[in-house]
Formats: C-alpha cells, structure tokens, sequence
C-alpha cells in the first residue's frame, strides 16, 4: 500500500503566541523619585551636604576661641543613561499577521527596559557602606559567606545592626533576594507561623520578616572569577548559566557554541570573552554563536566576560551558575550580591519613561522603524551610603 494523503491533512495557527518571560522588577518601590519633579529641564540635579559639627568645653569667663569651621560639599545626580529597543515592522505584515505585532513586540521592548532599570538600581550595592562577609556568619575573612538554613535568619539580623549602627530609622527597611536565597529562607521557616509569603505581588514583594520588607527579583548582581593556567584543550566546556561554550581546535568553531581556542591562552580567552558578550564577528576562527534562544537567556542577564591575565571575569545579574569541564581552567569565586537597605535611600531619576516612538521608513511606503527607549539617572548620596548594606554570598557551590 503506498497511499499518499498528506494533501488533505490541515494545519493550524495557535491564537495566541509562545509566552516570552521577564524577571519580576522591584527598583521603583526601592528607590526615592522626588527629584524628578526638579528636573524639570537640564539634566543635573544638585544636593550638597554640610560638615559636621562638634561640641566643646565652655567653662565660666573664658572666651571662646575656637570656632568649627563650617563646609559645604556638592554632589548631583546626572540624567546620563539612555536605552532603546529598535526595530521594524512592515505594514504588510501587519495587514497579514495573525497576532497584533506591533503590541507584542512593544510590550517586550517595555519588559527589557524595565529590566535594566532595575539592574541599574540593584547595582548600587557597590556604594553600600557596610557588608556581610564569612566573618559575620561563623567563618573567617571578608570573603563571601555561605548560607544555610541555620544562619539565613542571622543575615537579617546582621544587616539590621549595620543599618542601627548609623542611626538609621526602624521603618521602611527593606531586602531584596533572589530564588535561592528566598528558597533558603523558605526552607528555615518551614513550620513555622509567619507572614513571609508564598505569592510574588506588586513591585515583587513577597511579605515582611525581621524588620525587612522582602523583595523578589532575579536580578541580583554577582561577579564570578576563573583562573585560567594554559591554552584551553579542544572540547572542553564552560557553562554559563546553562548555555554551554565548546572549545573547538583552532580554527573549527562550526557548530553553536563553539570556540575556537587560537594558538595560544590569550587569544583563546579573547575568543571566549566574544562569545559571551555576543560581539566580534562569529566565524571559525573566532566563535559560532549559541542558540537565539540560549543569546536571549545570556542577555537578559545582562552577562559580560572580561579576559586579563589568567583571570576570566563574568558578571551580570541573577542566580547565576558557573561551572567548566576543563583541564586548564577553576572557578575561583562566584560571589552574589543580595542588597537590605531603607527605602528611598537610592535617588533615581526616570526623566523619559520607557515608551515607544515611530518613524515612517523614507524608501519604503508601508515600512516604519520603531523605538522603544527610555532616560534615567541614579545616585546613592554620600549620606545614605549607610542607609544600605549587602551580603556577600558565596554561590560557587550551586549546581
């Protein structure tokens, strides 16, 4: 029998698309906007801070000599950061599509701002005053710590001294964790009556426990390090956050992900710094890129690899694993950098809100370029520095 029916067999269009998936956002919550309504043109905001002052002896019929001399020092927030997501839609398509183009992709392009607004905010842990390290938490050194369902309550605590120890107020503390860290916490509260909830609500916040409000978000910065010791070995891996990088004999970067390992440690790592980044030119002699799907997971981290000297560096923002199956090359440290701190500690400035433009394509007549963009600024002044502190935590263990 060689019956050949296909012909009569249909097919058929989904009404709706596959879901694309963002990280949950928490900066607006977090941050202080009031400034935004000084930046009414210009793109600087002044807010000086004044010295302090001391007391002194005063005894009876002895004049005062000595007076405190009084400063003033400046320091300004500065609108400097602008984004934008450009693309093209055909009107043609638009007549022919099954799906509102125009509306998925607009509100993608909103997503991915949001995104990195948030990334910029969460950042400012580097300006914190204050860190807990391995010696907060039973071990020895700054380093970062490890946490366990025994000493996750002890982060709070700790955090909560920090903050005290500035005369910082009771009120709006907040914490600011990613999934592990929540699911640590969750595992040590197992049992136990508390109002740390299950659901992610508005803005991310999940609930209130030990005097902080707690946020979640996946876009926690981290920094990991690997020490390299020679030129890769060809197939050989890294892995970063799940998107495998293959090392591929010089010259033979063919298949996605692949890179080519030069002829020697250097131009390997340069190689492997493209191909991280999703920069350079892709080719056999440099990289083959990863999958769409793969690039989209590494940008959405806001991942980026820097090469110098033995020591590859990858930072970028969420819970983030790092691991090789090489001969040449050993994770270091993989730190993360959950922020605790009081609201409206950070300034942030959104002078343009992200929103859409549209320009009409001049050679084509259906044609029309689209932008979606937005403008901001951030600062944590000198004076709330010791309104925030972070965790250093050690995730060089994940799997």
């Amino acid at each position: 029998m060689a019956n050949l029916l296909t012909a009569f067999s249909p097919e058929y269009w989904a009404p709706t698309m596959q879901e694309t998936f963002f990280k949950e956002n928490v900066a607006l919550a977090l941050t202080n906007a009031e400034l935004r309504a000084v930046l009414v043109n210009g793109t600087k905001v002044h807010r000086p801070y004044r010295s302090g002052l001391k007391s002194q002896t005063l005894s009876k019929g002895v004049e005062i000599s000595t007076f405190v001399d009084l400063t003033a020092t400046d320091e300004y927030l500065e609108v400097n950061t602008a984004k934008v997501v450009p693309f093209i839609i055909d009107g043609m398509d638009e007549d022919e599509n099954l799906y509102n183009t125009v509306d998925l992709y607009a509100k993608d392009a909103q997503r991915v701002l949001n995104n990195q607004i948030d990334q910029a905010v969460l950042a400012e842990y580097s300006n914190a005053y204050s860190f807990i390290s391995a010696q907060d938490l039973g071990g020895s050194g700054t380093s970062a710590a490890s946490v366990s369902k025994a000493n996750v309550s002890d982060i709070f605590a700790i955090a909560g001294r920090n903050l005290d120890k500035y005369n910082r107020g009771q009120q709006e503390r907040y914490a600011v964790v990613g999934p592990r860290l929540r699911e640590t916490l969750r595992l040590s509260l197992a049992g136990k009556e508390t109002g740390f909830g299950d659901k992610v609500g508005e803005n991310g916040i999940i609930g209130s426990r030990f005097g902080f409000d707690l946020y979640f978000t996946n876009n926690i910065p981290f920094t990991a390090t690997l020490t390299s010791s020679s030129i890769p070995v060809a197939a050989e891996t890294v892995t970063v956050d799940g998107v495998v990088f293959t090392w591929a004999a010089n010259g033979a970067a063919t298949a996605a992900g692949e890179v080519s390992i030069g002829t020697n440690e250097a131009e390997a790592y340069a190689n492997l710094v493209l191909a991280i980044n999703g920069t350079g030119t892709p080719g056999a002699s440099t990289y083959c890129d990863v999958s769409a799907d793969d690039r989209e997971a590494l940008y959405n981290g806001s991942l980026t690899a820097s090469f110098n000297t033995h020591t590859l560096t990858i930072s970028g923002y969420g819970d983030v694993v790092i691991s090789e199956a090489t001969t040449n090359l050993a994770v270091t440290t993989n730190v993360q950098y959950p922020l605790f701190g009081v609201k409206k500690s950070i300034d942030f400035v959104v002078r343009d809100a992200p929103q859409l433009v549209f320009r009409d394509m001049e050679k084509h007549p259906t044609g029309r370029r689209v932008y979606a963009w937005t403008n901001y600024g951030k600062k944590t002044f000198i004076k709330e520095k010791k309104s925030l502190t972070y965790l250093k935590l050690n995730t060089a263990n994940w799997v």
